[in-house]
């Protein structure tokens, strides 16, 4: 899947705007952050795609950068969930600590979910076809 992306994200016009890969120092500081403020690390698929891209665009889809991701979800009141992204103000993209899933869930409503997935990649590609990119 995230090969896909990368070439998605080269061709101009996709709908796809990646950013610069994180290094491993921003990673490895994301996952300490993560474990102390959020209870446990960011699941390991989506540090995979923050190495290609730190953060991205689908169209109307954002996943946050590394250094916004723990700050921000402080902000929100959903301890149960990591919110990796969302889309405008309909959908958010959550990692659930309870059950290990990746879900599609109604903004701010973490049970409310429109779609789960085993793994973060089903997830993108959903967000994927979604979007409109493929």
């Amino acid at each position: 899947m995230l090969v896909v992306l990368a070439r998605l994200g080269m061709k101009p016009g996709s709908g796809v705007h990646l950013n610069r890969g994180c290094s491993e120092d921003a990673l490895r500081e994301l996952q300490a952050g993560a474990r102390k403020h959020l209870g446990e690390e960011v699941p390991e698929s989506y540090v995979c795609l923050l190495r290609l891209t730190n953060g991205m665009f689908i169209n109307g889809a954002d996943f946050k950068r590394a250094e916004h991701l723990v700050l921000e979800n402080l902000d929100m009141t959903l301890p149960e969930v990591i919110v990796l992204g969302n889309s405008g103000n309909v959908a958010q993209y959550v990692f659930d600590k309870r059950d290990r899933r990746f879900h599609i869930i109604n903004l701010g409503f973490p049970d409310e979910k429109f779609a789960s997935f085993e793994t973060f990649e089903d997830m993108l590609s959903t967000v994927l076809v979604e979007q409109q990119v493929v």
